[in-house]
């Protein structure tokens, strides 16, 4: 047998488990479940038994086999073969292993299992039979292993001829034709057939038999096989039964087969007829049963022998029987997604863990190539048993010898915004990995870090691995550091433009731009870098370089200068920091000298939102929801509305069509206490922004069941000087009372908790709320001689899980995420600790806040012509289509309300709505998914918002002609699809050419070529010869496509012209532009900033974390056409009617900074904007009365929480 195995293997427990799966009859040409590997999960179709493979039930051939002693271990030379055979299908296989070469055969010490790899070589394929070698891939073992397949030996005619009920009646019909008065005669049946040819080669191969021939008259003989056994003489002689002609007195006999004996069964092929008869038998056996089992009446002759199963068998030969398996109490079933992962290392599900790593180290040297794929699959199993310590250490253990795994590559290509493979070079990867550096928070940073490391690690690209560990050792490094294109060439004052960039976002870059600059230097002998070094880098920023930092690569005296205090804002938007600051001051100075910048006064101006990493989302949520009035004023007399929890532990109402638990609901209130807080701040704070509370920002994002672990107790423990411990506990709302109120020290608690979250050592001051603790001993005079008692260790504030569960937040809120996911949860936790107003059909909560947003649509059902109505829903926005090409809000809307399919065969659907809320909120997706390439893109398509929003035209009931306005639409819609779709195949091609232009040159190319024919015969070319009709033919073409292109050019006007004034009467329902949130960025990443309408004093502002400023272009935002204007996200209306009573973002009471010598905390006084702190009584739209704002008395829907799934922004790549 050729050696020569190679590649991946199997354990032996897998290969018995595909072997008992594995049907040669039903096996494709392109896959074998048996021989072939299953390709890595994700690259291909895993294999798997094809359609219509057999169940098979193997039973022993006990006289072919050569099991191995119980309890013996193979020695070097020996052999096992185990021979079984399938009662289902009746295919033969032969399990033959040899030991020819084993010095220490497994299982083993070192080896638990076989481990077979393919050995292709020894395979064979013929007609009737088929084999496949393998070999074990220890090199003490080397077993050889061959499975041999062979087919049924008898054919389906022959035993059709034993079993067909006609044929077997014919026989006996025929028996008592040749001799009526014979008695016993009957008729055969089937089993018959079959047992008396089993008992017949029974006879033949016992070794004790005592008669050799019977009579060929034989009564039950010819009852099975006919007269004289001439029905069935061709299969009979074929297994060796001879027939005797009568002579004289001597009947006609017929003998049995006279098989001779085997020598050795090891090196039996299955060409003996003792091995023919052997099978044979078998297979009789098996079509007894089988036919016993579909006819229950019958009697099963060998009921006594049974069927036993070869599984035991086959396991002793390939010695797969008692392996750890493993065990869990808690353990589920694997699941299909884990399977592939299990199959890949050649391993079973049940496999114990040891198990896993042996054949993990098994593959990784057998196929050394999939190394990466096979630490995935180790990962995976591991991440699927959470118990196992041993494997969670070798995972550690291979991370720790940088083993990347497939799936770490692919998510750190990911994570980095890059497409994997060798066609992306090094140079765009470390450009794209510092460009994303400055947007990202510490921890996000070191992940980009280690996301470079793997990919480095990955390419072996000794340039990456050192840019990811920013090892600055040589002259390519630093180069590769600083990035942005830089290279050799690159002039020193560009670099120490860079360099500020890189510095502007984050101040810790400094030191790693010193060491680059300094090892630039040497390497250049540079006075300019080397003179920036002595000055530690805060040399006088010149213009030009000034110039570089805000964008502009022109020169001073190049540019234009009325232009640049466009720039100047852009440049605060795309890189806010000190350098951008220093370079604009340094322009100002140079345009005019000096010029102040105007300041608005504190008591007149919103303040700014300082952000936690990328949570600028949030930071215009936060400004969104103190903007509405209404809102403002339920979060300052949360008191009034939420729910007592002493009284009424749990609710019946459901929120988000949820059950609310108890600890949500006092999780919720909890929340509203840090959104109050800052409430506070931002009303009474004198600085021009202040910073939301770490707190809050991880409230946003804890699972509802987490939020009791930043909502209960906090224990502090330190050592008391006779080293016992002293407890205290203090709950949230005693580290609340401890806000400072002076500037100073309200910047310091801007991260509220955060202090105690770092384990400081600073004091809290406690006010009256500590007051009832137990006073501690007054402390006994210390001698000075004394040793100084060692230090208090730092107060510890959560338990090891709640540090897990308030990393795993702060982590989620630094990622950037969607607005709307993120709205929705905010909305949750506010109403999951109000008191229900009541709850409408569905059992929702009906409540102050979801009144403000509330949205109920009629859908209607049209089949037939005939129109049904079902039952209303509810949301608290409506979703838009992606916009993929220039479009207004009017056109977005039309496609939610207009009739379309519903999905039912032959039912489209419309949508009108019901009611109204006070704000009218509109979601614009801007995420597209290729189904193709399995990727996504962003929508950068203008969305036209327009200041003023008529409703009229989306609500049935308030005018009796809405309806038959909106379906004249809905058939104009049609046609001006079906023409833009012409119009499209007419005008766009892959050029920068119109349909018809391009059909116009090619005219012109071919006259072109009749004209150059002269030259090309003089240069001995030889003259092209093209169709002069050719060219005619072509001008005619472009002309006519020309003309139909005007034509459709102002039929399209037309109809949009109808449909844009179809409705101009109809405008009774006036909503204004409120609110519009802004994203500018791709699916990886990206910026929110947020446009608020002030109606009170008619302005617009600009919020972008902690600026806030007018905002005049108002054109940008009603109609975003370039990058730099970003794209509308979410879109806001209010009910015009009532907007100022709304929307009201100016409210401001700032306090006076106390005095040096105050050292007591006043409490804060909730301030109101001067009115009546409690919220308006505002009420939905009642479409029929389309000037006054009506509520709704159901309340009947709620959102569903699915606040538009694929738009989820940040490091992990989609929105």
């Amino acid at each position: 047998m050729s050696q020569g195995a190679e590649g991946p293997g199997k354990t032996a427990p897998k290969l018995k488990h595909d072997f008992s799966l594995f049907d040669p009859i039903h096996c494709s040409s392109n896959s074998n479940y048996l021989a072939d590997f299953t390709p890595p999960h994700g690259e291909g179709r895993q294999l798997a038994p094809d359609s219509g493979s057999c169940k098979h039930e193997y039973t022993l051939k006990s006289t072919q086999s050569v099991l191995p002693p119980l309890d013996l271990r193979p020695d070097g030379g020996d052999e096992y073969r185990a021979a079984v055979v399938c009662k289902k299908c009746r295919i033969h296989a032969d399990m033959h292993i040899a030991f020819p070469h084993a010095t220490n055969p497994c299982p083993n010490s070192d080896y638990d299992l076989h481990h077979f790899q393919r050995a292709s070589g020894a395979d064979v394929r013929l007609s009737d039979k088929i084999a496949y070698g393998w070999q074990c891939s220890a090199p003490e073992c080397r077993a050889i292993l061959r499975i041999t397949y062979r087919l049924p030996r008898l054919q389906p005619a022959e035993k059709d001829l034993l079993t067909n009920t006609e044929y077997l009646k014919q026989r006996y019909e025929a028996l008592m034709k040749d001799d009526p008065n014979r008695e016993g005669l009957r008729q055969a049946t089937p089993i018959d057939a079959l047992n008396r040819l089993r008992r017949y080669i029974k006879d033949s191969l016992a070794a004790d038999r005592t008669r050799t021939s019977f009579p060929a008259n034989n009564k039950r003989f010819q009852e099975a096989f006919g007269l004289y056994g001439r029905d069935c003489y061709g299969l009979l002689q074929k297994l060796g039964f001879t027939y005797a002609e009568a002579k004289g007195d001597e009947m006609a006999q017929w003998c049995l087969p006279n098989p001779t004996d085997i020598g050795s069964r090891l090196q039996a092929d299955g060409s003996s007829s003792r091995e023919l008869l052997e099978d044979c038998e078998a297979e009789l056996l098996a079509l007894i049963y089988k036919l016993a089992a579909e006819n229950p009446s019958l009697v099963n002759p060998a009921a006594a022998e049974g069927w036993p199963l070869a599984d035991r068998d086959i396991e002793r030969v390939l010695a797969a029987q008692g392996y750890t398996r493993y065990s869990s109490l808690r353990r589920a079933q694997v699941s299909n997604e884990e399977i592939p992962f299990y199959a890949s290392l050649g391993a079973l599900p049940d496999f114990g863990d040891k198990l896993i790593e042996f054949c993990f180290d098994r593959q990784c040297l057998c196929d050394p190539q999939r190394r990466p794929y096979y630490f995935e699959c180790l990962q995976v199993i591991t991440d699927s048993r959470t118990n196992s310590e041993s494997l969670q250490l070798k995972v550690a253990t291979m991370s720790s010898q940088d083993l990347i795994s497939r799936r770490d590559l692919s998510a750190a290509y990911r994570y980095l915004d890059i497409e994997q493979g060798d066609h992306v070079d090094e140079e765009r990867i470390v450009n794209l990995f510092h460009s994303r550096q400055s947007d990202l928070g510490k921890q996000a940073q070191e992940e980009a870090r280690q996301a470079l490391y793997k990919i480095g690690i990955s390419r072996g690209s000794q340039r990456l691995i050192n840019a990811s560990k920013q090892t600055l050792e040589t002259y390519d490094d630093a180069l590769t550091w600083l990035g942005n294109g830089v290279n050799k060439d690159t002039p020193d004052e560009s670099l120490l433009a860079v360099v500020a960039t890189k510095t502007t976002d984050n101040a810790e870059n400094m030191e790693m731009a010193q060491k680059a600059i300094s090892v630039i230097a040497r390497e250049r002998k540079s006075d300019t870098l080397n003179e920036w070094l002595l000055k530690d880098g805060e040399n006088t920023m010149g213009v030009e370089e000034a110039l570089r930092i805000i964008g502009v690569e022109d020169k001073w005296d190049n540019i234009d200068k009325t232009v640049l205090p466009m720039m100047f804002d852009g440049a605060r938007i795309d890189r806010p920091g000190e350098q951008t600051e220093k370079a604009i001051k340094t322009l100002e100075q140079a345009l005019a000298g000096n010029i102040p910048t105007s300041k608005h006064s504190p008591e007149t101006w919103p303040v700014g939102l300082t952000s936690h990493g990328n949570t600028c989302y949030l930071n215009s949520l936060l400004q969104y929801y103190f903007s509405i009035k209404p809102l403002r004023d339920i979060v300052f007399n949360y008191d009034d509305y939420k729910l007592d929890t002493a009284v009424r532990a749990r609710k019946e109402e459901r929120v988000g069509q949820r059950v609310i638990s108890e600890t949500e609901i006092s999780g919720g209130q909890r929340f509203v206490e840090d959104l109050k807080e800052l409430f506070e701040r931002m009303i009474k704070d004198p600085a021009e922004h202040v910073k939301p509370s770490e707190d809050l920002v991880c409230r946003t994002f804890l699972e509802p069941e987490e939020y009791a672990l930043l909502n209960g107790k906090e224990v502090t423990t330190a050592p008391s000087i006779n080293g016992s411990a002293d407890t205290s506990a203090i709950d949230d709302k005693a580290e609340l009372s401890a806000s400072a109120n002076s500037t100073e020290q309200r910047s310091a608690a801007d991260s509220n908790h955060q202090g105690a979250a770092d384990d400081s050592d600073t004091d809290v001051k406690m006010k009256e709320v500590a007051a009832t603790l137990t006073p501690p001993a007054s402390p006994k005079e210390q001698p000075s001689d004394l040793p100084p008692l060692p230090p208090r260790p730092a107060p510890r504030r959560f338990s090891t899980t709640r540090e897990v569960a308030l990393e795993k937040a702060q982590e989620t809120a630094r990622q950037q995420q969607d607005v709307t996911e993120a709205h929705d949860l905010i909305m949750f936790r506010l109403r999951a600790g109000m008191t229900p107003k009541g709850k409408d059909t569905r059992g929702e909560q009906i409540d102050s806040v979801a009144q403000l947003f509330k949205i109920t649509l009629a859908s209607t059902s049209v089949k037939d012509g005939e129109v049904s109505k079902s039952d209303p829903e509810y949301d608290n926005s409506i979703t838009t289509l992606v916009p993929n090409e220039t479009t207004d809000i009017y056109n977005l809307l039309d496609q939610v309300f207009d009739l379309q399919p519903s999905g039912s065969a032959g039912v489209d659907v419309y949508k009108s709505l019901a009611t109204i809320p006070p704000l009218f909120q509109v979601n614009i997706p801007r995420i597209n998914w290729d189904k193709s390439t399995g990727t996504t893109s962003k929508s950068e398509a203008c969305v036209k918002l327009p200041d003023e929003l008529y409703l009229d035209r989306y609500c049935d009931d308030a005018n009796e002609q809405v309806l038959p306005r909106r379906k004249a639409c809905w058939g104009w819609r049609r046609q001006l699809h079906a023409l833009r779709k012409e119009q499209q195949s007419l005008t766009r091609t892959s050029l920068d050419l119109d349909g018809p232009t391009a059909v116009s040159e090619s005219a012109k190319f071919l006259n072109a070529i009749d004209e150059s024919n002269a030259d090309l015969e003089a240069l001995g070319l030889g003259a092209i010869n093209v169709d002069a009709r050719l060219s005619d033919a072509l001008s005619e073409d472009a002309l006519e496509q020309r003309q139909k292109v005007t034509a459709l050019d102002k039929e399209i006007a037309e109809l949009e012209s109808r449909l844009r004034g179809n409705f101009d009467e109809m405008k009774n329902i006036k909503y204004r532009l409120a609110a519009v949130f802004i994203h500018r960025g791709n699916t990886g990443h990206g910026h929110y900033w947020l446009y608020i309408h002030d109606f009170e004093n008619d302005i617009w502002r600009s919020y972008n974390d902690e600026r806030v400023e007018e905002f005049t272009k108002l054109n940008e935002m009603y109609e975003a056409k370039n990058w730099n204007h970003g794209t509308p996200t979410y879109a806001v209306y209010v009910v015009d009617k009532h907007k100022a009573e709304i929307i009201s973002p100016v409210c401001r009471a700032p306090e006076k900074a106390p005095s040096p010598q105050s050292n007591g905390w006043q409490k804060d006084e909730i301030m109101g904007d001067g009115t009546d702190d409690r919220p308006p009584p505002l009420e939905s739209v009642d479409p029929e009365q389309p000037a006054q704002i009506g509520v709704d008395p159901t309340m009947r829907g709620e959102s569903n929480g699915d606040w538009d799934k694929q738009r989820q922004v940040a490091g992990n790549g989609k929105w």
